[in-house]
C-alpha cells in the first residue's frame, strides 16, 4: 500500500474563454491543497471522452493509497461529464475502488446529480454499492464555476483526512461531509436551474449539492444523505448568542 494519500483528479476542457485552450484548470487550487501536507498527492490528467477517460483513470488508479478521493471535473448536461457519461464514470470508479482505496467521489459539474425532470440518484446509488466508496458529492444545479470549486476543495480536504473509523457509520459519514461545507452558508446561490431570461433562477447551496453515503458492513446500502448533512452541519456553526458575546 501507498503510505500517502491521494486525490485523482480527472478534468475535462473548460473553454471558458476565447483561446481557453486546456488553461483553465482546477488543478492549482489543489496542489495548494497539497502543499499543506506532506502525505497528500495530487494526481491529473484531463480526458475528452469515455476512452480518454478510462485510459486516464487506469493511469491515476493504478496504486494503493492510504485514502483516495476521485474528482471529476467538467461541463456536465445531467448525463454526462465533459465527454464521458455519468454512468460509465461511477462504474470505473466502482470496479477500480477497492484496489486503490478510492473511499470517496465528487462529481463536479453541472447538474452531476441529475435534473429536475432526469435525476442520476439511482444511478449513484446502484453503483457504489458493493464497491469500496463510502460516499459521493454532487450537484443538481447548474453550478458557478469559482463557488463550486472552492466547495469541492473543502469537501476533499476534509475527507481525505478521514480514516476508515469514520466510514463504518452513517452518521460520522455525514459528519465528515458537513464539516466540509461547515464554512459555507446553505442560502448563497451555488449556481441556476440552468434556463435563461426570466425563467432563469437562481439555485442556493442547500438546495443545489446532493450527498451519497454507504458505511461499512454487509447489508448496509448506499442512499441520499443531504437532509443528514445539512442537519449535522447546524450543529457546527456558532449559536447566535455565542456570537453577540464575542462581539
Amino acid at each position: 500500500m501507498h503510505d500517502k494519500s491521494a486525490v485523482l483528479i480527472l478534468e475535462a476542457p473548460w473553454n471558458i474563454y476565447e483561446g481557453d485552450i486546456n488553461r483553465s484548470s482546477v488543478e492549482p487550487f489543489f496542489q495548494g491543497l497539497a502543499k499543506q501536507s506532506n502525505d497528500v498527492e495530487i494526481l491529473h490528467s484531463r480526458f475528452y471522452d469515455v476512452s480518454s477517460f478510462r485510459l486516464a483513470f487506469a493511469a491515476l488508479s493504478k496504486h494503493t493509497y492510504k485514502n483516495a478521493i476521485v474528482y471529476v471535473a467538467g461541463h456536465g448536461d445531467g448525463q454526462r461529464v465533459g465527454g464521458a457519461r455519468i454512468i460509465d464514470i461511477m462504474v470505473e470508479c466502482s470496479l477500480k475502488s477497492v484496489a486503490a482505496n478510492i473511499t470517496g467521489v465528487v462529481l463536479g459539474s453541472c447538474f452531476s446529480a441529475g435534473t429536475a425532470k432526469r435525476s442520476q440518484a439511482e444511478t449513484i446509488n446502484y453503483m457504489v454499492q458493493e464497491s469500496n466508496i463510502a460516499w459521493v458529492a454532487a450537484y443538481n444545479c447548474a453550478a458557478y464555476w469559482h463557488e463550486s470549486t472552492m466547495i469541492d476543495l473543502s469537501i476533499i480536504r476534509q475527507m481525505i483526512r478521514a480514516g476508515e473509523s469514520d466510514f463504518q457509520d452513517r452518521s460520522d459519514i455525514s459528519e465528515q461531509l458537513a464539516m466540509g461545507i461547515e464554512c459555507f452558508s446553505p442560502h448563497f446561490p451555488v449556481g441556476s436551474n440552468g434556463k435563461s431570461g426570466n425563467e432563469k433562477a437562481l439555485i442556493s447551496l442547500k438546495r443545489g449539492i446532493s450527498f451519497f453515503s454507504q458505511p461499512r458492513g454487509q447489508g448496509n446500502r448506499s442512499r441520499c444523505v443531504t437532509d443528514e448533512v445539512w442537519h449535522m452541519w447546524e450543529g457546527l456553526q456558532l449559536e447566535e448568542q455565542v456570537e453577540a458575546e464575542e462581539a
